[in-house]
């Protein structure tokens, strides 16, 4: 098991890694892009060489790809990813999930000295697309964590993207710049809350999907 593996023998003295990661001011997000078609290859690298990545570390393995870094500029990242990977009629999904203050994360593989505007921002403008969205927040070390996660679930009411409670998630729709922006704002209030020593959020996002509802 490698030292940057999050499990919960974190909290063990005797494991290498043990405590070492939590007040860490890494955030990051491991993703895997899913265009369902036969030329989903030069969908994903296309999409991969279009995605300004300067402002976060970036790995990509033949299951998925990592981003890590500061919080807004992570989200930007993978925003991107998938607004560049889009193309009409293509039914395309991303699952992944972003998360911070891990007690078996490590100080490397991150970067965290860029400042100002997101890399990404100014090509992203103007592009829109409905996307459907469904996403489960772990916020770790809270005793009252549903109150955590009644916050998000508001949170996505006041943006309009009309949350459904589902089995194990919740359910949201909406722009995709929305959607990815309203994710981000989640992010926001865990790494802000005090109760909250280390959250995980889950997500899966597709457009064009043929399933009729």
């Amino acid at each position: 098991m490698e030292s940057s593996d999050c499990c919960s023998g974190c909290s063990r003295p005797d494991l290498p890694w043990a405590g070492r990661g939590t007040g860490l001011p890494i955030s990051g997000c491991r993703f895997t892009l899913y265009p369902m078609t036969d030329k989903f290859i030069d969908i994903i690298l296309g999409a991969l060489e279009k995605t300004d990545t300067s402002a976060v570390w970036s790995e990509t393995d033949a299951l998925s790809t990592v981003y890590r870094g500061k919080l807004p500029y992570v989200a930007d990242a993978v925003k991107a990813l998938f607004i560049n990977a889009y193309q009409e009629g293509v039914h395309m999904a991303i699952e992944g999930q972003f998360s911070k203050g891990c007690p078996g994360d490590i100080s490397g593989d991150s970067k965290l000295e860029w400042e100002g505007q997101a890399p990404n921002k100014s090509s992203l403008e103007g592009r829109h697309f409905p996307v459907h969205c469904k996403l489960a927040l772990y916020p770790m070390g809270d005793a009252e964590y549903i109150d955590e996660i009644a916050k998000v679930w508001y949170m996505a009411q006041d943006a309009g993207l009309n949350p459904t409670t589902i089995h194990y998630a919740t359910r949201i729709d909406g722009d995709v710049q929305d959607c990815f922006d309203y994710l981000e704002s989640v992010c926001e209030l865990m790494e802000k809350s005090e109760k909250v020593s280390h959250y995980i959020l889950h997500f899966t996002m597709n457009c064009n999907s043929p399933t009729a509802e």
